[in-house]
């Protein structure tokens, strides 16, 4: 087996232990991988060190999480945006409602330019003068 196809493998592994994981139980692992052992981490998550001792004890992949994880965290990163992603879009939308025209605004624009790109914009061409309109796209 190669190197990268040893790494889609840990990376599809760990994907699938991920999703097996509560949001708490993920955000310890993340924490794991900065800390030295499981209370530290939990601490600094404000969790009590019990409560992982109890995750693992009825079966949560932990352990094998936090050795997958060390090797991609690129994985958890993903897959933490993906959980999250409604979420945020919730949370944008909402800016929709606000009190506040400049926040309205600025998410419709943001929300618009998302969907259909950047409007054109013109530009001066400074060698014949002209006025150049172009589309602006963030890719």
């Amino acid at each position: 087996m190669t190197e990268r196809e040893t790494q889609e493998n840990s990376s599809s592994e760990l994907d699938r232990l991920l999703s097996q994981l509560t949001t708490d139980q993920i955000r310890f692992v993340v924490a794991r991988q900065e800390t030295l052992t499981d209370k530290e981490a939990a601490e600094g998550i404000g969790l009590k060190p019990n409560t992982v001792t109890y995750w693992k004890s009825k079966g949560a992949p932990i352990d094998e999480a936090c050795r997958l994880m060390a090797a991609d965290g690129l994985v958890t990163a993903l897959h933490i945006r993906k959980r999250n992603l409604a979420k945020a879009m919730a949370v944008k939308v909402a800016g929709l409602d606000s009190e506040d025209e400049r926040i309205r605004q600025g998410v419709a624009t943001e929300i618009t330019e998302w969907e259909l790109g950047k409007a054109m914009q013109p530009t001066n061409n400074s060698i014949s003068g002209e006025i150049v309109f172009r589309v602006v796209r963030d890719e």
